[in-house]
């Protein structure tokens, strides 16, 4: 699968996301959970196509290896530790653009059991998503230029979900979850750091109708305090924020290392940050002087189109909100 292959599955998987935005899907599937899935399943459809028509090896395509048992215990200590930033992030995204996912996220765990919840929010995204950003974009990306193709897939992943807030961290979340599986070359890591991601999310929002249910006048006070703490000033977010975020992205970046060390990939990743190397540690080839530079050649049409088309998306929300 060369660049311009895979942007251009890109594109088609940015046309099917918006044609079914024109479709009356709340009609269709009333169930918040079952849109949820229809989405997902759109997502990874034309990658899914791909990988079939091909007849290739999923494990093999997307990079899904075996890690160290140790390592996942690693992977949600770091999991815990970057959470603080990622926090800082979605505040101050907060002060210019609404938050917009957490009606829906609540719609669905309040309409379906835990365990369901669980599959929706947190097993299935975990599953598709790394699969199409990491395991067929990144992957492909990384072999023409690895800090270029590590932003690229990180800013689709962020545009892709359509809406400025989650855009904040998602960018962010996707630069992590390359650099995750750099450290153990396998997309099983940043498929475990998206669960636990997500699942904390559903296991607090199951927590909290619990609560509700039980203590309605106290969950409402909470919430009531809750959501001044939303409406700080930049001043007051960085003041509240900012101590827990810093130390908790040291933390991450000491555990980071360890896991590396564990996997055998600290000089892989070492390499990462050199001139001229690939993920691998091996030379890339550099272009002579007709040949686009790495960076460049990771966009086509197809790309741009499939970008500007989401950007002007994410206008008209954040207008029509």
């Amino acid at each position: 699968m060369n660049i311009k292959r895979i942007n251009q599955m890109f594109l088609i998987t940015v046309l099917i996301s918006l044609s079914a935005g024109l479709m009356p899907l709340s009609r269709m599937f009333p169930d918040y959970g079952v849109r949820l899935l229809f989405s997902e399943i759109l997502l990874s459809a034309p990658g899914a196509a791909w990988i079939i028509a091909g007849k290739r090896n999923y494990a093999h395509t997307v990079r899904l290896k075996k890690i160290h048992g140790s390592t996942v215990v690693l992977l949600f200590l770091f999991y815990i530790s970057i959470m603080p930033l990622m926090s800082l992030i979605n505040a101050i995204s907060m002060l210019f653009v609404e938050n917009v996912t957490a009606n829906t996220m609540q719609q669905v765990v309040s309409g379906h059991s835990f365990p369901v919840s669980l599959v929706l929010i947190a097993l299935l995204p975990c599953i598709f998503e790394e699969s199409v950003y990491r395991g067929l974009f990144y992957n492909e990306y990384r072999k023409v230029a690895p800090i270029g193709g590590i932003v690229l897939s990180a800013f689709l992943f962020g545009i892709m979900h359509g809406n400025w807030n989650q855009f904040s961290y998602a960018f962010v979340m996707g630069v992590v979850f390359c650099l995750i599986i750099e450290a153990t070359d396998s997309i099983l890591s940043s498929m475990l750091l998206h669960f636990f991601i997500n699942g904390t999310s559903v296991v607090l929002l199951s927590f909290m109708d619990k609560l509700s249910a039980r203590f309605p006048e106290e969950m409402s006070q909470a919430l009531g305090e809750a959501e001044a703490v939303t409406k700080l000033t930049l001043g007051g977010i960085l003041r509240t924020y900012l101590p827990m975020a810093l130390a908790g992205t040291v933390a991450a970046i000491v555990i980071y290392r360890q896991i590396a060390i564990k996997e055998g990939r600290l000089a892989a990743v070492r390499g990462l940050f050199k001139r001229g190397k690939t993920g691998e540690g091996t030379v890339a080839v550099q272009p002579s002087g007709k040949e686009k530079p790495p960076v460049a050649r990771l966009f086509s049409i197809p790309l741009i189109v499939a970008i500007v088309l989401l950007l002007a998306l994410m206008v008209v929300n954040e207008v029509m909100i």
